[in-house]
């Protein structure tokens, strides 16, 4: 039998083993099939991928000279770029594709707003009578049905009259479900039909495994239904980072996995196809959540993310930044001296800094992806700070105890923390005031992102890098104390949290389908129950004290 201090050492020792497995995952070349050719077939392209731009600004315009930049790059790699408006300087892409010998499948953009239509389709109508030989085909309006933005019967008629008045094809574009709705509405209306197909986003997410399987399945059904109209995927991809959905994960390596598989599949049977997209677009985060910044083939920067044919890494400098961090993290807990078993504190020591410092890298890496103004950046900032340092008032404690040193004191309540008892009025010490400011800070914003994570309709990433390290911690130092020093407010927040994890694991598993009962998935989201456990990890230190407390007092009482 293992004793206490040997399983807190087993514990510790699994995490920093941990720790070290994720960078070395991150940094390593993974082989993933080939393109056939370094030359694919169409990408959806949108100019707003640097810092401020967004289409939403109707005011704003992209300059000629940046587009001009964007596919020039885009031609090396691409046959014809897919646009979404023809305002905004998106005017110019048609004559500058025409230079560098591209097509382009011209988009319209419709929404809500009859009068910004109308210009709209002017603009659209002009560019296809001007750029006939370039133009491959107007896409008149974007998962408008699905937005609910027009009814059918509007945009029958504005696909007519774009229809009457050019030679070039003309169709409409949405997911392939309302395309499969509406066929009676528009098919007839229609060049061809232009069907999004997103594993990613589907009411039933499909993992990278079956992904590209998925989409020529769908394709083959739509194809099938849509009788008498040939059908093109105007979008299909998948995202380099974010949140994972079910068994979908978000990673470069399985970006560059599907876009390489579905081009080899599209051309052994000869689907047409646009991939999306050309560049990451950080202005999506704000109603998609961080994953939707992360569907570019390159990013927001310009940067090829991967190439088409070779193996691919996930992120190779964020491993060499975390193995010096852990250097450095390990080195500052060894700076302990511990009267006795030194070997075994500077082991301890390790352990947490190698486990500390991969998660406050992994942090760090997450704030760069997600952050996108300033009172993000002051939110997440702080908290990295709080992260820094709950290694060290955690670790150092830990270490000395599984070195055969003094038992670590429980965190004070939040009352103890006013002014007044900090006056020499507390009998906790400064240690034990600062671990449970820690822990009732930790405690609040888990508690607030799970509210986000159980009733908000956006998706949120789950911040499982900066939670283990204080859940983890706060877990082993409750069950080395064994008894209670929390308060009302940290009973409540931990109350919420335990509330939150149970059905967050259940929550994500969850299929949700139109005309459908709710389903269970088939596969298992890892980062949701990995979140789950971190929370029940941090309730738990609040808990199942309080919980031997109020059991000690009712036999005292029999």
């Amino acid at each position: 039998m293992f004793s206490k201090r040997g399983l807190v050492a087993i514990v510790l020792t699994a995490c920093a083993v941990i720790s070290v497995l994720y960078w070395q995952s991150m940094s390593r070349p993974v082989t993933v099939a080939d393109a056939l050719t370094d030359h694919l077939s169409c990408v959806s392209y949108s100019p707003f991928h640097k810092a401020d731009q967004t289409p939403f600004n109707r005011a704003s315009a992209i300059s000629a000279a940046q587009i001009e930049v964007d596919l020039t790059e885009l031609a090396g790699r691409f046959d014809c770029v897919r646009t979404y408006t023809v305002t905004q300087g998106m005017e110019a892409v048609p004559g500058i594709a025409e230079k560098l010998g591209i097509k382009a499948l011209l988009g319209i953009w419709i929404g809500r707003e009859r009068d910004e239509n109308e210009k709209e389709l002017a603009a659209g109508i002009a560019l296809g009578q001007k750029y006939p030989a370039t133009i491959r085909a107007i896409v008149v309006g974007n998962e408008v049905l699905l937005r609910r933005e027009q009814p059918p019967a509007m945009m029958r008629d504005y696909i007519q009259r774009v229809k009457a008045a050019v030679s070039v094809p003309v169709t409409y574009a949405d997911v392939w479900e309302f395309w499969l709705r509406y066929r009676q509405d528009l098919l007839d209306s229609v060049s061809f039909a232009t069907v999004h197909i997103l594993p990613y986003w589907e009411d039933d997410p499909v993992g990278i495994e079956q992904a590209v399987e998925h989409v020529s399945h769908i394709y083959r059904q739509t194809s099938a239904e849509l009788t008498g109209k040939q059908v093109l995927i105007g979008e299909t991809g998948w995202p380099s980072y974010g949140r994972q959905r079910q068994e979908a994960e978000p990673t470069l390596v399985n970006q560059a996995r599907f876009i390489r598989e579905f081009a080899v599949r599209a051309t052994l049977e000869n689907i047409p196809y646009n991939v999306i997209e050309a560049f990451d677009q950080p202005w999506k985060r704000n109603s998609e959540g961080a994953v939707g910044g992360y569907w570019g083939i390159y990013s927001a920067d310009d940067v090829a993310k991967f190439p088409f044919k070779g193996p691919v890494a996930e992120a190779a400098a964020w491993s060499d930044a975390a193995y010096a961090t852990m250097a450095l993290f390990a080195a500052g807990l060894m700076l302990i001296r511990p009267r006795q078993r030194r070997v075994a504190a500077l082991a301890a020591s390790l352990a947490i800094g190698v486990a500390g410092g991969g998660a406050w890298i992994g942090y760090c890496r997450d704030l760069l992806m997600t952050n996108r103004s300033l009172l993000e950046w002051a939110f997440t900032g702080l908290y990295a700070g709080l992260l820094l340092v709950a290694v060290f008032a955690l670790g150092r404690p830990l270490a000395v105890w599984c070195a055969g040193g003094q038992r670590p004191q429980s965190p004070a309540p939040v009352a103890e923390l006013s002014p007044w008892r900090r006056n020499g009025h507390s009998r906790f010490t400064a240690a034990a005031r600062l671990l449970g400011a820690l822990r009732f800070l930790f405690l609040f914003s888990a508690a607030m992102i799970c509210l986000l994570l159980v009733f908000d309709v956006h998706p949120h990433d789950f911040p499982l890098a900066l939670f283990s390290v204080p859940a983890i911690g706060f877990a082993l130092l409750s069950w080395i104390t064994g008894d209670s020093q929390t308060g009302v407010e940290e009973k409540l927040l931990a109350g919420w949290l335990g509330f939150a994890g149970l059905w967050i694991a259940v929550s994500e598993h969850l299929i949700t389908v139109q005309d459908k009962p709710w389903q269970i998935a088939d596969g298992l989201n890892q980062h949701a129950l990995a979140w789950s456990f971190l929370c029940l990890l941090l309730a738990g230190s609040v808990l199942r004290p309080a919980g031997f407390d109020l059991r000690a007092g009712q036999r005292q009482n029999a």
